[in-house]
């Protein structure tokens, strides 16, 4: 059985990889059919300072002019823009897409094994305008290679081993077997999603409630992007397999929840990719927030999307990107709600092109919309305090604002990608120290774990030894928010359950990630002034 009717991840997709048959297995969300994007006869005209130049090379340099007004209009100028069509670049597509950058030509066998175990989708967008395709040296070193392309590399010994092993029987259930074992261990739902940020009701399968006043939604249309970012710590939502997939159609039940529950006065649309979904889709979960009586302890609506740099044709020239601008711009003015488009910026170069500049353009002036920036801090993607730094500061420049760095989640490719949290701490010390104030809203270095959000304050000598110190920027208890702890200095460390503590002191979680009764930070003090008069 073909594995796109199936769906049941048991039919297999013969791919000649060095000339074998490689068994595909990966779910369907991972393999959409594709072809290399065909360009529409429809046009629009837009402000050419929006559509200004810039080497997506020198991410840094900036049009005189442009960077005279502090915009990146010109006023009265135009040039066309072409109406494209998403068409994904998906595992089917991709050798097509190989003879167009003959780069990928001799990377496709070890994307096309890698991603039996993680799910790839690559946007047009994103492959012919930031992939470096010149660069010097291994293309896979280039930032958004490695953004988007899965390899081998990014599985542990013993796991690619056993993949290798399982493939070269050509045996369709060993195969299979083989890929549960490995993703299984791949820890699919990190920080309790599945067990303990979801409410115990049958029909509300596509919600979290993590923290009392946030609520996250899943939406079923958004369960899938433009691209797979090769570290996603969603990547369970992609592969096909239900148990692990967070989904909800029905936004009733949603709403529901949330008159039951007046504590929660923000709400987190997620995926996935809530852009993903056409405007008509989108509206049912929105546009009944354009009436200021519906729910209206619910004060800020939240999208946390990539479409701004993955797809910005999403926002411009999609055919239905006004009638969601206009969606937006009335939920916030009629309705009264604060909505914020918390957009995953990684790096300085997705802010260079035209496209992109275009799409904050008219987000901010059409929609009304306050864009929030938020990324985690990944190996060999952005682990360097000047792109940071280059990027807070594009950022400000072009009205966003910076919100958070996040370290690597427990989940995926994590030790692919992870950074030791005393570098990241570093890395965002050197970041910060090297913009103006308006950059400095930018919090982290930040866990997204079991317990909360634990911000990586610095390291100190404590009681004549190193320790981190830490804090909690959000927490299941909320008495802890705010809070400093301290741990053992570990220069290995990656997650919070790397982390140990202090002689005589305790961490404020308990083994299982979920927090221990608050101790004020006065006890911590008394504590430490006793073993020093000691």
């Amino acid at each position: 059985a073909d594995l796109q009717r199936s769906g049941a991840g048991t039919g297999i997709t013969p791919m000649k990889v060095n000339g074998c048959a490689l068994t595909l297995l990966a779910g369907a969300a991972a393999l959409q059919v594709g072809v290399p994007p065909a360009l529409s006869s429809s046009h629009r005209r837009v402000p050419a300072a929006l559509m200004q130049q810039q080497s997506v090379s020198q991410p840094s340099e900036v049009e005189p002019l442009a960077a005279a007004a502090g915009e990146t209009n010109v006023v009265g100028a135009e040039v066309e823009q072409t109406n494209e069509r998403f068409t994904p670049i998906t595992l089917q597509s991709l050798d097509t897409w190989a003879e167009k950058f003959p780069r990928l030509q001799d990377k496709l066998a070890d994307i096309k094994m890698s991603s039996l175990i993680f799910p790839f989708k690559a946007s047009p967008y994103l492959v012919e305008e930031l992939i470096d395709w010149e660069m010097e040296g291994d293309i896979s070193t280039d930032p958004f290679y490695r953004l988007i392309f899965p390899t081998m590399d990014m599985l542990e010994p013993s796991a690619r081993a056993t993949l290798e092993e399982a493939c070269a029987t050509k045996e369709p259930l060993t195969i299979k077997a083989a890929v549960e074992e490995i993703r299984e261990e791949l820890n699919p739902h990190p920080a309790g999603q599945k067990a303990l940020n979801a409410p115990k009701k049958a029909e509300l399968t596509g919600v979290q409630h993590k923290y009392s006043e946030t609520v996250l939604f899943f939406a079923s249309a958004a369960q899938t992007c433009h691209a797979y970012c090769t570290y996603c710590f969603r990547w369970a939502q992609f592969i096909g397999d239900s148990d692990l997939r967070f989904a909800q159609k029905d936004a009733g039940s949603l709403f529901d929840y949330l008159a039951e529950h007046e504590e929660v006065s923000d709400i987190l649309f997620t995926g996935g990719d809530p852009m993903i979904m056409k405007t008509r889709v989108f509206k049912q979960y929105f546009e009944p927030f354009k009436d200021p009586t519906f729910l209206p302890h619910v004060k800020n609506l939240r999208i946390g999307t990539r479409a701004l740099t993955f797809w910005p044709q999403r926002f411009t020239t999609d055919a239905d990107a006004d009638e969601l601008l206009a969606l937006l711009r009335e939920v916030k003015e009629v309705g009264g709600r604060h909505i914020a488009v918390m957009s995953h910026l990684g790096h300085v170069r997705e802010l260079s092109t035209d496209k992109v500049r275009h799409a904050i353009h008219r987000l901010k002036q059409e929609a009304g919309v306050i864009i929030r920036s938020q990324s985690p801090v990944m190996r060999g993607i952005n682990d360097d305090a000047k792109v940071w730094a280059d990027k807070w500061r594009e950022e400000v420049r072009l009205g966003i604002v910076p919100y958070y760095m996040f370290m690597a989640r427990d989940t995926g490719a994590q030790a692919f990608f992870d950074v030791p949290l005393v570098r990241a701490q570093q890395l965002y010390a050197d970041a910060i120290r090297n913009t103006s104030g308006l950059c400095r809203t930018a919090r982290g270095p930040s866990m997204s774990c079991t317990p909360g959000k634990v911000e990586v304050v610095g390291t100190q000598e404590v009681m004549g030894v190193p320790a981190f110190v830490l804090r909690f920027l959000q927490c299941r208890d909320e008495k802890w928010i705010g809070k400093v702890f301290f741990a053992k200095y570990d220069p290995k460390a990656v997650w919070f359950d790397d982390l140990e503590p202090l002689d005589g002191m305790e961490l404020p979680w308990e083994y299982t990630g979920l927090p221990r009764p608050c101790i004020d930070e006065a006890c911590q003090i008394e504590y430490l002034m006793s073993q020093e008069n000691a």
